[in-house]
């Protein structure tokens, strides 16, 4: 998305303002701290800013029109999923479920976002999440033990509460040992869907990406409306290198084991086949990746 000349990105890639550090989290494991100031997240947004004030400088009014259509957007993964912060600050709510999500707040700020949301098969994804996050002793023996305890602790909690007010559960999401609660696109996907209307997003599989990077470029420069990349461009991108590469060190730990990629299959089969109705298409599904 950078390398086309019509798109503008915050400072940094992942600024986690609107889920994380309005709320002064950083890492929440450290507690609260003092809380970055809206202002701090607009900065980041500076050198967009500049950059199309220079272009309305010395463009002609033809060329400013078109300057009308420059996108500026962040990449904060944790946008779609992570609302932890609620339980500090908003204690009205109904059966342990919050009263408002990131969402509310973003749509009240910008009405008309538009939303690209890349999705991974979930149980690879919980694979990959626990290579890159655990810090020792990893193993396919220590990640089947951490799911089954996440899977019991989540079980758990669905015996006493709904399933929104497990997934949103801070608790719970701090006991569980791995990040089992992020795969529920499903759950995420209809609240975002609540607020925000269908046509500002679009669902993309990292799937289809990582196996036609030009494929999917397309249909994102097509939703946002934007012209196609040169061909110089265009060659950049299909050869630049996978980000989040698994790390050497971890390539030698191998697959999960085929039983915990069975439990877990099973366990997320129902939330897949939510999702793939939602967005009526089976891929979503991940029945093959």
């Amino acid at each position: 998305l950078r390398l086309h000349p019509e798109v503008k990105f915050s400072a940094i890639k992942e600024p986690h303002w609107w889920t994380r550090k309005r709320f002064g989290i950083v890492r929440l494991r450290d507690g609260l701290r003092d809380r970055y100031p809206v202002e701090d997240y607009l900065d980041l947004f500076d050198l967009a800013a500049h950059q199309i004030h220079q272009g309305l400088q010395a463009s002609s009014a033809k060329e400013q029109s078109k300057m009308n259509t420059i996108i500026i957007g962040e990449a904060s993964a944790s946008t779609m999923w992570d609302n932890n912060a609620w339980t500090f600050f908003y204690d009205n709510s109904t059966d342990g479920e919050p009263p408002f999500l990131t969402q509310d707040f973003i749509h009240a700020f910008q009405p008309n976002a538009k939303l690209i949301v890349m999705l991974r098969d979930p149980v690879e994804r919980l694979y990959s999440d626990y290579l890159y996050f655990a810090s020792s002793n990893k193993s396919a023996d220590d990640f089947h033990e951490k799911v089954t305890e996440a899977l019991q602790l989540f079980e758990n909690c669905m015996l006493d509460y709904s399933l929104r007010a497990c997934v949103y559960n801070n608790t719970l999401n701090n006991a569980m040992p791995v990040r089992l609660q992020v795969g529920l696109y499903a759950v995420y996907l209809l609240d975002w869907l609540s607020v925000f209307d269908k046509q500002q997003f679009l669902i993309l599989r990292l799937e289809d990406h990582a196996s036609n990077v030009k494929y999917t470029m397309h249909k994102v420069f097509q939703f946002l409306n934007l012209g196609p990349l040169s061909e110089k461009q265009e060659a950049l991108m299909t050869k630049s290198p996978a980000s989040n590469a698994r790390r050497p060190e971890d390539r030698n730990l191998g697959p999960m084991w085929p039983i915990t990629q069975k439990i877990l299959r099973d366990f997320y089969r129902p939330f897949n086949a939510r999702l793939a109705q939602v967005l009526a298409d089976e891929a979503f599904a991940w029945k093959t990746t």
